[in-house]
């Protein structure tokens, strides 16, 4: 089995309150988090987990500020990639900061949940902005159902909870199993405070991504992802963006 790593390719920040990546914490704390790209190198052929996308075109899907880094050309050349040598990618799920690149690789198929893109299409409309049908209507999908194995090194993991149907990637690397989460957290939700909303004998062992279409099943996959993984990669989390490979 191939050791595989990981790049994150930072394209952008965006600026939000603390409290939609941590639930019920953080309320009032403004925090940056990059929206990244995941090059996955070692395997016969590269695989990106999530697309992400412009700077300058997600601002103009969000009331937040948004800063705005590299270019889709830009991210993948840094690991001397073009977007039509990329032939597979991994949606974790269909919001925009996931997927607004996704049309730029002329050549891809996009592996995406059955439930998720069913939801994309009739998103709730308290989601429905996060959801734009032109970033991912007519790509080439590849629809599966739960967890599975990609490619050698490479599985599925089915993590609903923060959407119907968000999926987390688990990674075969040198330094053991990583897993990049396809729900919206950071490092907190993995390593919770003692002090939470509400005071208790039974604290919550991680803390579900503040926004979610289903909070117990949200924290179950945060649970799952951080059993399963000897390396959690929170797709969000500050520190992505002064790395380079993973591990």
């Amino acid at each position: 089995m191939p050791a595989l790593t990981i790049h994150p390719l930072v394209t952008a920040h965006l600026a939000l309150d603390g409290s939609r990546m941590t639930y019920l914490r953080n309320p009032g704390r403004r925090i940056w988090i990059p929206a990244a790209i995941f090059a996955i190198l070692g395997g016969d052929e590269p695989v990106l987990v999530d697309t992400s996308g412009s700077g300058k075109e997600m601002a103009g899907m969000r009331a937040e500020p948004v800063v705005h880094h590299l270019d889709l050309e830009e991210a993948l050349e840094r690991v001397g990639l073009k977007p039509a040598e990329i032939g597979l990618v991994v949606q974790t799920h269909l919001m925009y900061d996931h997927c607004a690149n996704s049309r730029k690789l002329p050549k891809a198929r996009f592996v995406v949940q059955k439930e998720e893109l069913k939801f994309a299409f009739k998103p709730h409309p308290m989601l429905a902005g996060a959801y734009q049908r032109e970033l991912f209507e007519g790509l080439d999908f590849q629809v599966v159902e739960g967890d599975r194995e990609l490619l050698p090194g490479l599985r599925l993991l089915y993590t609903p909870g923060h959407t119907p149907g968000t999926q987390s990637v688990a990674v075969e690397t040198e330094a053991g199993t990583a897993v990049i989460t396809g729900f919206c957290c950071i490092a907190e939700n993995f390593q919770p405070a003692e002090a939470g909303a509400w005071k208790t004998d039974n604290p919550a062992q991680v803390i579900p991504p503040g926004i979610n279409t289903n909070l117990v099943q949200a924290y179950e996959s945060a649970l799952r992802v951080r059993e399963e993984a000897e390396i959690i990669i929170p797709c969000h989390d500050p520190g992505l963006a002064g790395r380079e490979i993973i591990p």
